[in-house]
């Protein structure tokens, strides 16, 4: 691309991930796609949808976007984008990720979860690879400098070696909602953001055992629960949902000499230290956490990622297949529960 030009970006889906979220003063910005699609140097927001027509005249007021439509299949067609931004529900992604590529655009982002199942989700990444695009998923904390440090942390032995995983996504109790429009419940949506931050830290996960509590096998969660065994020793436990009255999500990191605590709003290192109350005894003790040498927001360095595998042709730090990844853990967690617990080795589809 020369330098005097931008990428022309069609976003699909004008709701809170997409550009509301904006609006919200305590939020770090940019927050959304269209934040960071309008803050990136590169790109430019072209064209725009979205079924509610007053929303998304909204939308193009806010961002000075003039050419809006109500269908997607439309818009794919009439216009020459070169990056297509989904962030419509789930349900969606599938159909609309692979008219997308099916159009003649270089690069998707598509929000998280990747799909409603994983079926759909073979299907997304399959297209992309045929048709030779880009596909990054929205776990944007994989560009967030500090979950990068903790990973950084990690890999380079500073906690020794891993031992446990334990994570939280915390939220009150769902509406009871169908599991073939959804997905699935807490686990599901926020959840997802704990199972692609486990692989982001440990790897592959080898099996999962797993327990939920719904209604009916028809409605989502309210409450999943999964042991994840990781095929490098590491042992992860992870609830989703928990009917709290509150929202809370976190990763307690154990290492053989250290300890990571990080989180929304937490970022904690403890190391080992000799007691100061048991006599021959060592316990943690906490240090500072150490700064990113440098950073980029969680959202921009999604935009920049995707725009680096589309010039150069590597894959993304959170491609397709990771997100096909996180999504798995989830649905073997879901299996499991209904098997009674039953380790469920992995992969499954």
């Amino acid at each position: 691309m020369k330098k005097d030009l931008k990428y022309k970006v069609g976003i699909i889906g004008c709701g809170r991930i997409a550009s509301i979220l904006e609006d919200d003063v305590l939020r770090q910005k940019p927050c959304t796609h269209a934040g960071a699609f309008d803050a990136h140097p590169d790109t430019e927001i072209v064209a725009a949808c979205d079924i509610n027509k007053e929303r998304l005249l909204a939308f193009g007021k806010r961002w000075c976007v003039k050419s809006l439509y109500e269908d997607y299949t439309e818009m794919l067609t009439r216009e020459r984008l070169d990056i297509v931004s989904i962030a419509a529900w789930t349900e969606y992604h599938r159909d609309m990720v692979i008219m997308a590529a099916e159009s003649g655009v270089r690069g998707v982002y598509c929000e998280k979860p990747i799909a409603v199942n994983l079926k759909h989700a073979k299907e997304m990444v399959d297209m992309c690879k045929k048709m030779k695009v880009k596909l990054v998923i929205g776990h944007e904390r994989r560009w967030d400098p500090y979950y990068r440090k903790a990973r950084e942390l990690i890999h380079s032995g500073a906690i020794g070696e891993i031992r446990t995983i334990i994570g939280n996504a915390l939220s009150d109790s769902p509406p009871e909602l169908p599991v073939d429009k959804y997905g699935g419940g807490p686990m599901f949506h926020d959840g997802t953001h704990l199972t692609d931050l486990l692989r982001f830290f440990a790897g592959d996960a080898e099996w999962v055992s797993g327990y939920d509590d719904r209604m009916e096998d028809r409605y989502i969660e309210k409450t999943a629960i999964g042991l994840i065994r990781f095929k490098n020793g590491v042992h992860a436990v992870v609830e989703g949902g928990g009917v709290r009255k509150y929202f809370n999500f976190e990763l307690d990191i154990q290492g053989s000499e250290g300890r990571i605590l990080i989180g929304n709003g937490i970022k904690e290192l403890y190391m080992t230290r000799p007691s100061n109350r048991f006599t021959g005894f060592k316990e943690l003790k906490r240090v500072e956490f150490p700064n990113p040498d440098k950073g980029i927001n969680p959202f921009l360095g999604g935009i920049e990622d995707l725009i680096g595998c589309m010039n150069n042709g590597h894959e993304s730090v959170s491609s397709g297949e990771d997100g096909k990844a996180a999504l798995e853990i989830i649905m073997a967690i879901y299996k499991s529960a209904r098997l009674g617990g039953e380790r469920v080795f992995l992969p499954i589809g």
